[in-house]
Parts: structure tokens; sequence; C-alpha cells
């Protein structure tokens, strides 16, 4: 899709997850390395002498090493650089310098915080950047410090993040012929895995806090349980969308003996929902989860989930990496590939029916390729469109997290998208915590309003006949249809991929769900955490002498769109060129697993299972987070080197634990955190809610922005993550009320005459 784009990586580390994402979407890349290879080389895990950082995310990659940039810049259409803005002035990468040079330049930084703000040069890491985004203080057992996911996982938000941007950047080039800079921070693009909890302080909301493998509001609800051989995923949360799913669970366990009779009659979706908010004791709940407990002790991992599957309940086993290089569904569906060596890495991140992605094969020895001859890209100066996708129409079936995320993006950059929903089966979305003002709603709950500003909502029921009428002719002026059903609904609307194809034979459909439209998992039910626990990211994430923790919720929900939007761009770019349409096919799980590639690699190659870590790190010492002054309030301090390391221990005595934090105790987090970033050490205040909305960098950074509402008058929802020099995006508006453009879609959008749509409502179609 990509194979006509050149791509110049001046990365190390997990940012070389940018380049390696361009390289399976079919772009040329040539990493640029020093004489004596980049760090990712050497940094552990290892195996046979190679770090399998490189090993993971070089692949499909040309390596040379040159110092003599400038032609191979007049001929890329993208750079990827990880500079601060001093650091790109020293080496020639100024942003505006390259803008004046070379105009058709797409030009990616990637930082910890941006390129803007007070702390836009601050020395950080992995777990640095963890702790600054929100994401973190979500994570981890009430008695103990918040935690990260052991394998790093900052940059790899990032870097997923600016291949999307890019993209935009690049459909908006063809119009203007053009290129611009795209200031990626990593704090920002974290963020996304707070899946909206940030937005609690700022709209007057109750502040979450952390409980491992679930989530707490003023008790904890809990997510994993206990069982033979590990540990299992089971969903059992509050809203309409979970009366059915709760009750399956209740009859599974009445049969099993776990429980009454009184509490399976119970429904636990309403009682639930008055302990969270208060109005009813907990006690009840306690002693269902114990319940529980005794009864998944009883099985093992595989048991569980293939009973509870049969039975549609929402469960999924955690597994680590040996059991996720075992899972059936993933051989079935030949997502694995193999490297020379007989290693299995993550494969193809998503299916596409007309052009299937790169494997990428083995990373490149340091040096192999001489720099290559690219001929100057001329460009011809044009007229910008506006907004960069301006024009492009987005029939958006997306419900509940990761889906509405990703279309989020395409609204923010001008894309008209019309969002279908049903008042007989709501938006999970709509009903979820936490809520403006602490008053829960269908207009209230931040997670909503958050990933579906700036779109149109439309209420239609695909069961009637009438409404299927009106989808066909929303599907003929629809570019792109998406959809997170499981995958016989779409189908068994005769709204799939191949019957749409036949109204708009251009279409390009993207499809996403947990496990992907095939292979003997496709109908597993449920929500992002149940991807994140089979994904192995629940037994990376925790203690190693506790249960796994897990990250916060459904993590795989905030990773999954940045493969979303890369896959639709890239296919509406070979649209572009050949006219020709196609699916697009998205397991949640598959795409994640790419976060996790370095830990696949390891088990493959030396048969070492990377487990949960707390907040050790594998190549920085000492990497923790300490108490400080004041109610649950910690620092995240990272020593990469030994500079920073004898920084530290200037300040603190000695380099143990103990000492570390008797210092850290002495201080508020934020008075700790000037004190190290002044000598030098990566540090921050581990931030909440509250401590994100006050933030001076998100603050600088515009993250936090205020939307109208219809009917709440406006909304804080967060910004788009990435900036555009010349075509930023921003929402315009807040999410649509339930059916709300119902009217104007039909009018202004398909044209319907007043007898068109009379029928249209008379006919209930529009509910």
């Amino acid at each position: 899709m990509l194979d006509s784009y050149r791509v110049l990586d001046l990365t190390d580390g997990a940012a070389g997850f940018c380049g390696y994402l361009f390289a399976q979407l079919g772009a040329k890349v040539v990493l640029i390395e020093p004489p004596e290879g980049g760090t990712a080389r050497r940094e552990e895990p290892r195996a046979n002498g190679e770090g399998l950082w490189f090993e993971a995310y070089a692949r499909g990659k040309q390596s040379v090493v040159t110092d003599d940039l400038e032609p191979l810049l007049a001929g890329a259409d993208f750079l990827i650089e990880t500079c601060n803005r001093p650091e790109a002035a020293a080496r020639g990468l100024d942003p505006e310098f390259l803008q004046a040079r070379h105009p058709h330049l797409i030009h990616i930084s990637i930082t910890p915080f941006g390129h803007t703000g007070p702390k836009a040069e601050w020395p950080a890491t992995d777990l640095t950047i963890w702790a600054a985004s929100g994401a973190q203080a979500l994570a981890g057992d009430s008695d103990r410090a918040p935690v990260r996911t052991s394998v790093p996982q900052a940059f790899l938000h990032a870097s997923a993040d600016a291949v999307g941007a890019a993209l935009i950047a690049l459909h908006e080039r063809h119009s203007s012929g053009q290129g611009q800079h795209i200031d990626v921070s990593a704090q920002q693009s974290c963020a996304q895995a707070a899946l909206s909890a940030n937005l609690a302080v700022p709209n007057n909301g109750g502040q979450v806090s952390r409980v491992a493998g679930g989530l707490a509001g003023l008790f904890p609800i809990r997510l994993t349980w206990p069982c033979k051989d590990g540990y299992v995923a089971i969903t059992l949360l509050f809203g309409p969308a979970f009366t059915e799913p709760n009750a399956r669970l209740m009859r599974w366990l009445l049969e099993g003996d776990a429980i009454s009779k009184d509490f399976a009659a119970r429904d636990w979706g309403d009682e639930i929902a008055l302990m969270f908010r208060a109005e009813r004791a907990p006690d009840d709940y306690f002693t269902l989860c114990a319940n529980i407990e005794q009864f998944t002790l009883r099985f093992t991992q595989k048991e569980l989930f293939e009973d509870g599957l049969a039975r549609g309940i929402y469960i999924a086993p955690t597994l680590d990496v040996s059991g996720l290089l075992n899972e059936p569904h993933f051989h079935e569906r030949d997502y694995w590939h193999t490297l020379e060596n007989g290693a299995r890495v993550p494969g193809p991140f998503a299916k596409f029916s007309a052009t299937p992605l790169q494997a990428g094969g083995k990373a490149p020895a340091l040096g192999s390729s001489a720099p290559p001859k690219w001929s100057p890209r001329a460009l011809t100066r044009g007229q910008s469109a506006g907004r960069p996708l301006e024009g492009l129409k987005v029939l958006d079936f997306m419900w509940v997290i990761a889906g509405p995320f990703f279309t989020r993006v395409l609204t923010d950059f001008g894309a008209t998208v019309i969002k279908v929903e049903s008042s007989k089966r709501l938006e999970p979305a709509r009903g979820a915590p936490t809520f403006k003002n602490d008053v829960p709603g269908v207009d209230t709950g931040m997670p909503f309003q958050n990933f579906n500003a700036g779109k149109l909502g439309i209420t239609l029921d695909p069961n009637n006949e009438a409404a299927r009428e009106i989808i066909l002719d929303l599907v003929r002026w629809a570019d792109v249809v998406t959809e997170s059903f499981s995958p016989k609904a779409m189908k068994g609307w005769g709204l799939d991929f191949e019957s749409l194809q036949k109204v708009n034979p251009n279409l390009i459909m993207l499809s996403s769900c947990l496990m992907g439209q095939t292979g003997p998992r496709a109908q597993v039910p449920g929500y992002g955490n149940m991807a994140a626990a089979i994904a192995g990211f629940y037994d990376l994430t925790g203690w190693a002498d506790r249960s796994p923790a897990g990250p916060y919720l459904a993590y795989t929900d905030g990773v999954a769109p940045r493969f979303m939007l890369a896959g639709l761009m890239a296919a509406l770019e070979h649209r572009r060129a050949t006219g020709q349409g196609q699916h697009i096919d998205i397991s949640q799980a598959e795409a994640a697993i790419h976060f996790l590639a370095p830990a696949v690699l390891e088990y493959e190659c030396t048969g070492s299972v990377w487990h949960r870590m707390g907040n050790g790190d594998r190549n920085h010492h000492p990497n923790g987070v300490y108490p400080a002054a004041g109610d649950d309030q910690w620092i995240a301090i990272a020593c990469p080197d030994d500079a920073a390391r004898a920084a530290l221990k200037t300040l603190v005595g000695e380099l143990d634990e103990s000492a570390i934090a008797t210092w850290t105790l002495a201080r508020s987090p934020d008075e700790a955190a000037k004190v190290l970033i002044t000598a030098g050490v990566p540090a921050h205040t581990v931030q909440n809610s509250a401590e994100c909305a006050t933030d001076p960098q998100f603050s600088a950074r515009e993250h936090f922005i205020e939307v109208p509402h219809t009917s709440e008058g406006c909304m804080i929802i967060e910004n788009t993550r990435c900036k555009l020099s010349r075509t930023p995006g921003a929402p315009l508006h807040a999410a649509p009320e339930l059916g709300e453009h119902n009217v104007q879609v039909l009018q202004e959008i398909l044209g319907y005459d007043d007898d068109q749509l009379a029928n249209a409502f008379a006919s209930l179609a529009m509910e």
C-alpha cells in the first residue's frame, strides 16, 4: 500500500516501532545507525548477542551507516527522529529549517513531552512518561505503589500514533503538495491508556483510584480470579449492556453450586451500580466475589475459558508469553511469522483482503546496505483542502471504546463521521463512569463524550427492514464503513463486506473485534480487558509475589485504535492509486501483541518467560516508584545511565530502595521531581486525574479542551494527540445526543424529501 514511499528512520529503542509499522505497510524504510550501532542492539533482553528490542522492531528495514543525510532527506517522504528542540537544532533537524529546505517532507518528532511546554526538555524514560500520563496511577494494588506494564510501552504508543498522523499528513499532501511537522508527545499518547479517567476531575466527576485487576470508585470492582493453573478475567460490570451477560454468569455459577438461588436471581448490574455510587452497602458483592473465586479455583484456565465461551460468559485466560504462543486461535489465523532461526514473532497486525501486509523478515545487520540513490521528491504546490480529511465520509458502527477512539481521530481532522446507534441496545460507553458532575446519564459519561466527539449521531435498528434500506443509502454515500460487532452480527443483518461491496464497489470496510473475524475464538464476546488478558498484558503488570494486577481496564482498547487508523489511511492511499476498496480485519489482541514483541522473541530464542516485575526494568537501575509526602502521593525515578546514578547518589546518599524512599518521603512529589530533574535524573510525579488537570505540560499542549454540547452546555475532553504544524486537528463539538442528527442526516446528507422523511419515522426505522 505504501510501496512507493520512502522513510528515513533516525530512531533508536522502542521508537523504532514507528518505522517498523511503516515497513509492514510496505514503505521502504532506511534506518540510519552510528558506526557502533544503536543502543537497541545492546539492551536487554538479548539472545545470541543480539538485543531483542532491535530484532523485534528493525524487521523490514535497511541499516545504513552514514553522516550524509542531505541527499536522503531530499528524496524521503517521511523522516522519523526523537530529538527535542535543542537536540534537533544541533543535528540540523530543526523542523522549521527542514520544512524550508525540504517542503515536501513529512517530519515526525517523537519525544517524551513534545516540542513545546515547560517539560519539553525534561529527561525521561518509559517509567516517568507513564507516571506523567495518568495511566500508571490507575494500575496496581492499593496498598503498594502504582505499577506500569513490565515491558516498556510508552514509546510504542507514541510511535503508533505517529504513523497514523503521518498518513493523515500524506493524505493532505496530495492536495497541497506540502509536507509538515508532526509533533508527538509520548505523555499525551500514553494518556489514552487511562481510557478517559483523566477527565474525571476536570468535569467535576469522581476520582478513579487503582485496584489490582479491576477498577475502584467508592468500592473496588474485581475483574480477575485465580484458578488451578493461573488466573482468568471475568467481566462482571454494571449498566444495561451487562444485564444479560451477568445473568448468564449467574446461571453458570448456580449450576456449579457456587451461589444461592437468591444471588442468581438478582440483577447484579443494577446492584453493582448502586454500590458503586454508595447507595447500597457492598457486602453482598464481596460475598459474590468470594463465591466466584471458590468456583474458579476448581478448574483450569482452559476448562473455564472453553465452558464459559460456550455459555456466552465474558471470560478470558490471563496468559503469559508461553501460553500466548500456544493459543491455537493465533495459529489458525496464521498470525505468527517464523524467522530463519525458527523463532516466531508477531505477524501482520491486520488482514487486508486486497493488499496483505508484509511480515518483515529478520532485522538487518549493522551497515548491511549502502545509502540508497533516491531521486529528489519534486512536488507541485496545490491548494490545501482545509482540514486534512475534509471530504472523507465514514459510516460508523463502532461502539464502546476501541473503535470509537479510532473514528474520533477521523473527525478531529475533518472527516464526516455518522455514528449509528440503537435506542433498543444502548451503547455501553454511554453508561460508563466517570460522569460529569458525578451524575449518571446517557449524555454525561465521559468515555462516550471523549470517544465520540465531533460525530453526527443517528439511531437505526438494523433488525428493521426499513432501517436497513436507510443504512444501504448511507453505504452508497460513504467512503468507509467501520464496525466492531461480533463477526456474525453484520452478516446476520445482510451488512457484511460482500453484501455492501455490491452496493458500493469501491468501499473500504474496517471490522474490529477482540480476536478477529475468523478462527476458533472469533466469537469470544466481551471487552478489551479480556483481550489484554489473552494477549499477555495482565501477566506482565503487577508484582512478582502477587497475582497479576493488569493494566487499567480494557488496555487493548487504548492500543488497537492506532493500528486501525494506520491501516485505514494506508487502504485509502491504495484506493487513491488504484480505485480498489477492501475489507480490513483487525483483531485487538493481535494488534496489541506487537507491543510485546521483545518478550515473545525472548521466549522463542531462550525459553525464558518475561513476567511482571513491579516497576523494575531490564536496563535501568534504580527504576521505581517511591512514596512522597502526602496521601497516596508517589514519584517515579529512573536511572538509565551512570550519570543519572551518580547524580541520584549525590542527592540520597545510597542507591538502595530504603534510602531513596526516605529522601522522597520528606518532599512532595513535585518538589522531589524538580530537584531530580535539575540534577539530570529522570523523574515525575505519578499523576492522577486531579494532577493531570493542573499539569502545566498538559495545559501548554492544550491536552484538555472545552467543547460545546447540545444539552450539557459544554464538556471538557481530550484534544487530538499529535500536533500537525500546518493542518492541526481538533474536535469541533462534544458527542451527539441519542439520535440528535436523525433529520439532518436524512435531509442534508441523503437528500430525503418530506415524504421519505415521514416514512422513515413511521416505519420505526429511526428509533
